[in-house]
């Protein structure tokens, strides 16, 4: 008996040491934050320069690797900021600054809904660069069923390679969200609208619509955006 229980303490230990190993590695990673921000009528120019300042005090702060934040096309009181930064650390620690603390605080009373932010990890991205011009930017939120999760994965991650190659593709990558690993966000980022609707009539972009949707858990979520400057 005591030496079944000596070794039910060593497979504990060693899946303790190996969760805490993979926590270390996980907190060493870049992270990606996703962030949706709506604001009431008549608020709109207020946020816009509230959000302006977040970005470029953010962008000065150690560890951002790449700040950019959207206005939505269809719905301009409609916000979207993406972030990446090189660890969680690093994120947390502005966060807790006077700038970050301060700027969430002025924009909660214009916000006509709370402000979603969504932790994620990268799951397939290509080369970061900022965007420069006057790009179309698409997030959209893909949220596969629990049964499916793999080969949904798997679908999604090869729908985004596959767009990277397409004409006027600027940026394609697969999100993941750190605390619900069958939700995604997909970032798309192309020359012009037209780029972009070619793409979606392509056989690669319908064939991908059509193979997800009986594994979706919700709506393919896109929306649309315009770099905020």
């Amino acid at each position: 008996m005591h030496r079944y229980l000596v070794a039910a303490v060593m497979i504990m230990a060693g899946l303790l040491a190996h969760g805490s190993a993979a926590r270390a590695q996980d907190a060493a990673q870049p992270v990606y934050i996703v962030t949706y921000v709506e604001i009431a009528p008549g608020s709109t120019a207020d946020a816009r320069k509230l959000i302006l300042g977040y970005v470029t005090e953010a962008k000065k702060a150690p560890g951002a690797t790449q700040i950019e934040a959207l206005q939505r096309i269809s719905d301009p009181s409609h916000f979207g900021l993406i972030e990446l930064w090189k660890s969680p650390a690093d994120k947390q620690a502005f966060a807790a600054t006077d700038t970050a603390t301060k700027y969430r605080a002025a924009l909660l009373p214009l916000q006509s809904a709370p402000y979603d932010e969504r932790i994620h990890n990268a799951f397939s991205v290509g080369a970061t660069a900022p965007l420069s011009g006057n790009p179309i930017v698409l997030m959209t939120h893909v949220d596969i069923i629990p049964t499916q999760v793999e080969p949904g994965t798997a679908k999604v991650k090869a729908f985004v390679e596959a767009g990277r190659s397409a004409p006027g593709n600027r940026r394609f990558d697969d999100l993941i969200q750190a605390n619900r690993k069958n939700h995604f966000t997909v970032v798309e980022a192309w020359n012009a609208p037209s780029d972009k609707s070619k793409f979606v009539a392509s056989p690669v972009s319908r064939t991908f619509r059509t193979e997800l949707q009986p594994m979706s858990g919700g709506l393919y979520d896109e929306r649309a955006y315009r770099l905020l400057r």
